[in-house]
């Protein structure tokens, strides 16, 4: 095997399948990147079991071939390698590559590329599901951080993947929150997606690496394969494969308040600095906020308002009010202020909308003016407290 390519677009695929290679692994050939020849391209592929990434680099291939070399030895030394052409080259009746850039030049031993494990295709599948890249970060980042990290209930590690209507939901959830995103899914021809992919559920820490290397732009298609046990997200020049949860996921919809109360519409930037603030002393008292809304004046001479306050009894204590637009009775919650801090971190809109039914009644907190078809919402569970 010998190819030359940009030191910068090797640095790329590099860093890109590096997320997914194994560090506490018993099998020294999954701390290693598979690297095989395939036309003007070069790929590139990691894995550690659970999840594999492919991504496709350009390359001038003078001989093929393929090998397997450590992952973050290669890595490093590319990253620490001019921004000019790099040259790989296999040394003949071996696993040894040379790698040379610039005036440097570097033997790697490698390892037999046969012992590299087969890493899933979407050879078989049925149609794929087909999203914008953005959208499909957006949806990650809004949902992914609501699963459980507590592997003794692996249901609640998982997002939720619901394809039916012209629509793709995820859902994620653990015993004190639920977050809900839809997409719309233009052109899926009403049925054909669903059949193939109906719910699946997909490791929560599959889609947070999956965000990182997306694209910033361009579609992307989810597949899931015949038995059913993997999911395959395939983007231009990345694939990223993992395994799929098994069990159950809860009835979530049933969880989802259908009235409220108290509605109060709140500046976003706002209340998530003042959601901050009210974290530096709530974290010293088991991250317990009180939060009280008040109703305006009949007539708008006097605006509603939202206060957020925390005591921390050996600090001190914060409080904050913001103006509201308050429609409903006055009413007063105890949140736990890490998990507003989470939802309004990932709120993009002017303004967020908090819909309640009472101190003892889960909260839900959605973006203001939301586009239709795209709907979020993100509920969280009160908190008990009677100091």
């Amino acid at each position: 095997m010998k190819i030359t390519c940009k030191q910068q677009d090797l640095a790329k695929g590099l860093s890109t399948v590096s997320h997914a290679v194994s560090t506490r692994s018993t099998l020294p050939i999954l701390s290693n990147i598979l690297i095989v020849t395939d036309g003007d391209r070069i790929r590139l592929s990691a894995t550690n079991l659970e999840i594999g990434i492919t991504c496709s680099v350009p390359a001038r291939v003078e001989t093929e071939g393929t090998t397997t070399v450590p992952a973050r030895l290669l890595l490093d030394l590319v990253n620490s390698l001019p921004q000019d052409l790099v040259e790989m080259a296999l040394q003949p009746g071996g696993h040894t590559l040379r790698v040379s850039g610039g005036r440097t030049s570097a033997n790697i031993r490698g390892m037999d590329p046969t012992e590299f494990p087969a890493i899933p295709t979407a050879e078989g599948s049925e149609a794929p599901v087909k999203l914008e890249a953005g959208e499909l970060r957006e949806m990650i980042a809004q949902v992914a951080f609501a699963a459980a990290t507590d592997d003794t209930r692996p249901v609640f590690t998982g997002v939720l993947a619901q394809v039916g209507d012209d629509r793709l939901t995820f859902a994620a959830a653990d015993s004190f929150r639920l977050a809900v995103r839809n997409a719309a899914l233009p052109g899926s021809g009403g049925g054909g997606v669903a059949t193939a992919v109906g719910d699946v559920l997909v490791p929560a820490r599959t889609l947070t690496e999956l965000a990182r290397v997306l694209p910033t732009e361009g579609v992307v298609e989810m597949f899931v394969t015949p038995n059913r046990n993997q999911v395959l997200f395939h983007a231009e020049d990345v694939d990223l494969v993992s395994n799929l949860l098994a069990g159950q996921f809860p009835n979530y919809r049933a969880i989802l308040p259908k009235t409220h109360s108290t509605r109060a519409v709140v500046n976003t930037v706002e209340f998530r600095a003042a959601t901050k603030r009210a974290m530096l002393f709530a974290r010293d008292s088991a991250n317990i906020m009180r939060l009280k809304v008040e109703a305006g004046e009949p007539g708008g001479l006097t605006p509603g308002s939202v206060t957020l306050s925390a005591t921390a009894e050996e600090v001190g204590d914060a409080t904050d009010s913001l103006a509201a637009a308050v429609d409903g009775p006055g009413l007063e919650v105890i949140f736990n202020v890490k998990y507003l801090a989470d939802v309004l971190a990932v709120i993009e809109t002017a303004d967020v909308a908090l819909e309640l039914n009472g101190p003892q009644a889960p909260g839900v907190v959605k973006p203001s003016g939301q586009e239709a078809g795209e709907e979020y919402t993100y509920v969280v569970m009160p908190m008990h407290n009677t100091r």
